[in-house]
């Protein structure tokens, strides 16, 4: 093989392979794997969106939007023999739930219990997040001990409490037995609706404190010392920064629990059998009765319409009002 001489001392190069008349041979082309290849593609956004958005589209149309439109149009027909016959009936099944006064005790009852679940269950987790923030021994073990009802179902826990209140052996009168105290917590109205408002509340905070326990680590350190400098006492502290900077958490959990207190407490009270006297007969419990038991669908689809009209209604309000009130850091 030729070499070209450098005389400047720098190593030679090897001169280009050549024949035997000096000319250069012809160097073989490398083989390339068609996979090793770089290949591009195009896509059409809109038609890869439709793509990915069609499979979720379907899914909804079927469960979600075409029942809704279905129970919309069922609450304008007085439907019997479950479905077998449909007389349109217009407004008649909405009007009767205004004027009729079990329907229209049934909707107060709805608003007064889940008001009281609703903020019950936020208060309680605020209070109790509160504490769990502070340094103290064993704060783990007893955020775990107070966050473990999350875990159980709603039905579930209103079996533990249609135990624990249980008139013949149920651990509270157990408890109210030495003083001569035997309350008939499921014969009495206003009894067993604070035994489903505990129980609702005691499902629910949890899920809340889970939420404000993850909020609370998250406040800026630097604004709290500085409250703690300027001599703020523990409630002006709490009051005038801790709780502005949990405001949005706090709004992200009326909105949930409010969905959960209107729609969630079915099973407490299917537990409860809506009694005594219809004392813990809520909206949502009311309306699958009269769908399933009581084959009166069409009055059924209206109470399901009215309900998700009032809940849609306060969330939008709680929305709208919260984006004023609300501190973002």
């Amino acid at each position: 093989m030729a070499h070209v001489e450098d005389n400047s001392g720098a190593p030679a190069t090897p001169a280009p392979p050549t024949s035997d008349a000096g000319r250069p041979r012809p160097r073989k082309a490398r083989r390339v794997s068609a996979f090793a290849q770089p290949h591009t593609a195009t896509f059409s956004p809109g038609r890869t969106a439709f793509w990915f958005l069609l499979p979720t589209a379907v899914v909804l149309a079927l469960f979600l939007y075409y029942p809704m439109l279905r129970t919309v149009a069922l609450s304008l027909f007085s439907v019997r023999f479950y479905g077998q016959q449909q007389r349109f009936s217009g407004l008649e099944n909405y009007v009767r739930l205004v004027t009729d006064p079990a329907s229209y005790g049934s909707i107060v009852r709805t608003v007064v219990i889940s008001g009281i679940v609703i903020v019950g269950s936020i208060g309680i987790a605020l209070f109790l997040a509160a504490l769990l923030n502070q340094r103290i021994r064993g704060a783990r073990m007893y955020r775990l001990m107070l966050i473990w009802p999350l875990a159980m179902s709603t039905a579930i826990s209103g079996i533990v409490f249609l135990v624990i209140f249980n008139p013949n052996f149920g651990l509270v009168n157990s408890a109210l037995e030495p003083f001569g105290i035997q309350p008939e917590w499921f014969r009495d109205r206003t009894l067993a609706q604070i035994v489903m408002i505990i129980a609702l509340i005691w499902n629910r905070v949890g899920y809340n404190l889970v939420f404000y326990t993850a909020a609370y680590q998250t406040l800026p350190t630097d604004t709290l010392e500085a409250a703690l400098v300027d001599g703020a006492s523990p409630w002006q502290r709490f009051r005038h920064v801790t709780f502005p900077l949990l405001s949005p958490m706090t709004l992200f959990l009326l909105v949930t629990s409010t969905v959960f207190a209107f729609f969630d407490a079915y099973a407490i009270a299917e537990v409860f059998g809506g009694g005594p006297l219809d004392a813990t007969s809520i909206l949502i419990f009311e309306l699958t009765e009269n769908a399933f038991r009581n084959d009166r669908i069409g009055l059924a689809a209206a109470q399901s319409v009215l309900l998700f009209a009032a809940v849609a209604y306060i969330t939008t309000v709680q929305l709208r009002q919260g984006r004023r009130r609300v501190t973002y850091q």
